[in-house]
C-alpha cells in the first residue's frame, strides 16, 4: 500500500485492509528517492543496507523527532519566568565613564509549559524481498485508538521523502487501495475459518437458485481452505464475483457465482487488480488459469496449490 499524502492524520482513514494489532513498516525504496534527499535526511549518497540514522530536521514532524515540543497550557494560570539577556551599560570608575556588559534575567509572563521528549525515531536502510534497497522506519503497531506512533512513523517519511510505502513484517506491501472500496468490499482480513466466512458471503450463495447453492457454497468453501489472506466481495458491476487472495504465492482466485462461469486464476497483485475492469479482469491474457465449473474443478485447484509454492 502506498501513500502519497503531505500528511495523513487518521490510522483508519489511511490502513484500509490492514489487520488491527498488525506489525507494520513506513519505508520508500532507495531507486525512487533523489540522492539530495538522501543526503538531506543523513544518509550517504550510496545508502548501503545497515546504516542506520535520526534524521536531520527538514520540517516540523522532523523536528518533533528531534527535538521534542513544549506543550503550552493555555488553560492554566500565567506564570513568572526568566530569560537571560545581554545588557550593556557604563559605570562610574573615579572620573572615567566605563562601558559594562553582564547577563541579567529578564522578567516575563507566560503560560505553563510542559515538555513533551522527543520520540527519537531512527531510519535504517533495508533490503526488501525483492532485493531492492528501502529506507525504514521500525515496526508500528496498527492501532485506530492509539496509532500515535503509526502517524508519526508515516508522516515522517512523507516530510522526508514525500511518499511511503506500508510494509508487513515480511516486508511486502500490507493493505489494499482504499479506491476499491466502490467495486469491491473487503472482508475483515486475515486466515478465516469457514464457520466465520460463510455468513459474510451468505448474500452472494442466497442470490442462486436454490438448487445451485450447495454448489456455490462448496466451491467457496474449498478454496477457502487453501488458507487465503484476505477475502474481497464485488459490488455493482462485479456483485457474484469474489476473490481469494493468497499475496505470499502470488495467487488471487476468482471466483463467479453465476451459473455457466468459471474460475479465474491471476498472478497479479491485488492493488493491480483492484484498478481493473471487469473486462480486463477477464481477459485472457491476464489469467494463469481458467478452471470450468465441472467435475474435476476441485482436482485441477489442488493441483494448482501444489505447483505454486510459497514465496519464501
Amino acid at each position: 500500500m502506498r501513500i502519497e499524502k503531505k500528511r495523513i492524520r487518521s490510522v483508519e482513514a489511511n490502513f484500509i485492509g490492514v489487520a488491527p494489532g498488525a506489525r507494520v513498516f513506513a519505508a520508500v525504496p532507495v531507486d525512487e528517492v533523489p540522492a539530495a534527499r538522501l543526503r538531506k535526511a543523513g544518509f550517504t549518497p550510496d545508502a548501503k543496507p545497515g546504516e542506520k540514522v535520526l534524521p536531520s530536521v527538514v520540517g516540523p514532524v522532523s523536528r518533533f523527532n528531534a527535538e521534542g515540543r513544549l506543550l503550552v497550557h493555555r488553560d492554566q494560570e500565567m506564570e513568572t519566568c526568566y530569560r537571560q539577556r545581554e545588557w550593556t551599560y557604563f559605570q562610574w570608575h573615579g572620573k572615567d565613564k566605563v562601558e559594562v556588559t553582564d547577563i541579567v534575567d529578564v522578567p516575563y509572563r507566560r503560560y505553563p509549559r510542559t515538555p513533551v521528549p522527543p520520540p527519537s525515531v531512527e531510519l535504517q536502510v533495508i533490503e526488501l524481498a525483492d532485493g531492492r534497497r528501502a529506507v525504514a522506519t521500525p515496526a508500528a503497531v496498527v492501532d485506530v485508538q492509539r496509532g500515535e506512533r503509526l502517524l508519526l512513523h508515516v508522516n515522517l517519511m512523507l516530510e522526508l521523502f514525500g511518499v511511503c510505502d506500508v510494509l508487513d513484517e515480511r516486508l511486502r506491501p500490507a493493505g489494499v487501495l482504499s479506491t476499491m472500496r466502490l467495486n469491491w468490499r473487503v472482508l475483515p482480513p486475515g486466515r478465516q475459518p469457514w464457520e466465520r466466512l460463510k455468513p459474510l458471503l451468505q448474500n452472494v450463495v442466497d442470490v442462486q437458485k436454490a438448487g445451485n447453492r450447495p454448489v456455490v457454497e462448496h466451491r467457496l468453501e474449498t478454496v477457502n481452505g487453501y488458507g487465503p489472506e484476505f477475502t474481497a466481495v464485488g459490488n455493482g458491476g462485479f456483485a457474484g464475483y469474489v476473490i481469494f487472495g493468497f499475496p505470499a504465492r502470488s495467487l488471487f482466485v476468482l471466483e463467479c457465482t453465476r451459473y455457466g462461469n468459471a474460475t479465474y486464476v491471476l498472478e497479479r497483485d491485488w492493488e493491480s487488480l483492484s484498478k481493473l475492469t471487469k473486462a480486463e479482469l477477464l481477459d485472457a491474457k491476464l489469467h494463469k488459469a481458467r478452471l470450468i465449473h465441472v467435475q474435476h474443478w476441485e482436482a485441477r485447484l489442488a493441483d494448482l496449490f501444489r505447483l505454486v509454492k510459497k514465496a519464501v
